[in-house]
């Protein structure tokens, strides 16, 4: 049920990223088996029945293959359905470039496929997820006082439009369903770097951007500590 290809280096290779062991000593689930995906789904049931969660938020999606979603995605809705939950949000950690996290993002569409009505075959997937690209535009411009690369919020957001799907067959509509976020648990704090003006100011561009805003947990307190969690 693992994966036996050696250790995940380059994660920029997309043999590399499915297969590989993550930091040498974390054995990679064989997520394109069958027998596998099975096991996960009745474990995702399991955890739902005991916990009444609501929602995940799925790490690092893109070191799954695409098939595993097809397959756990609708499973999970259904039986969440099935406990009076009409819309179980799963979102993903989307630390990679649009052109991948867009596979991922509803029906899923590749490049081939932008700007048209044209879908990658098998159900929906993932709803959104967490657009890093966003943050550090808004972190680089600001940490690094070069105001002019906050010009890349709308450029990326008018490029991502025609690369993702963003319907939910759940409310028959169309929904931007994107993440921003002015901190993370993997770097330190803005306000930290910079200072509360400045906090505020990507509070308040996060809050009336299209998608949802995500707050980082100390930021509804004003912490400016510095160090991340990897400190």
């Amino acid at each position: 049920d693992f994966h036996h290809n050696g250790d995940l280096k380059d994660y920029f290779k997309p043999w590399e990223i499915n297969m590989g062991k993550i930091y040498g000593t974390m054995d990679d689930l064989r997520l394109g088996s069958p027998r596998v995906q099975e096991k996960y789904i009745a474990m995702t049931k399991a955890l739902i029945a005991s916990t009444d969660v609501d929602g995940f938020r799925v790490d690092t999606p893109m070191q799954v293959p695409l098939s595993f979603f097809k397959a756990w995605a609708p499973a999970v809705r259904d039986f969440a359905k099935s406990l009076g939950k009409e819309r179980f949000a799963m979102f993903g950690e989307f630390y990679v470039k649009s052109m991948r996290y867009a596979t991922m993002t509803g029906r899923g569409k590749d490049n081939t496929m932008y700007g048209q009505d044209l879908f990658i075959d098998g159900p929906a997937t993932l709803k959104g997820g967490i657009v890093y690209s966003y943050y550090w535009y808004t972190f680089t411009a600001m940490v690094y006082k070069r105001p002019s690369l906050a010009d890349g919020l709308p450029l990326a957001y008018r490029n991502e439009l025609g690369m993702l799907d963003t319907y939910d067959p759940s409310s028959n509509r169309s929904e931007y369903a994107m993440w921003n976020f002015c901190n993370n648990h993997d770097n330190w704090r803005l306000q930290a770097l910079t200072g509360k003006a400045q906090m505020r100011m990507c509070l308040t561009v996060i809050t009336f951007w299209p998608g949802l805003p995500m707050h980082y947990a100390g930021d509804e307190q004003d912490f400016s500590t510095p160090g991340s969690a990897l400190d």
